[in-house]
């Protein structure tokens, strides 16, 4: 059984593909905490993957700002 690395472990939706591009199965698992991923793919590809966490992070608090702007400018 592979645990592979979720972003997002607290999201509710059941993934079918994991970040690392494995269709998941019956067997497999996620988590959060890289130390418990034994997933290959998904360990060889740990920088890209927190790189692209961190740059849509980024953008989300980006997007939040310019609205709290937008909001302000409003009232």
């Amino acid at each position: 059984m592979k645990t592979h690395f979720d972003p997002y472990p607290h999201c509710e939706e059941g993934e079918e593909q994991a970040v690392c591009g494995t269709w998941m199965g019956e067997a497999s698992n996620l988590s959060g905490d890289w130390s418990r991923v034994d997933c290959q793919r998904c360990l060889g590809r740990k920088e890209k993957i927190s790189d692209a966490v961190a740059a849509e992070e980024n953008e989300i608090v980006e997007q939040m700002g310019h609205m709290a702007a937008h909001m302000r400018e409003k009232h």
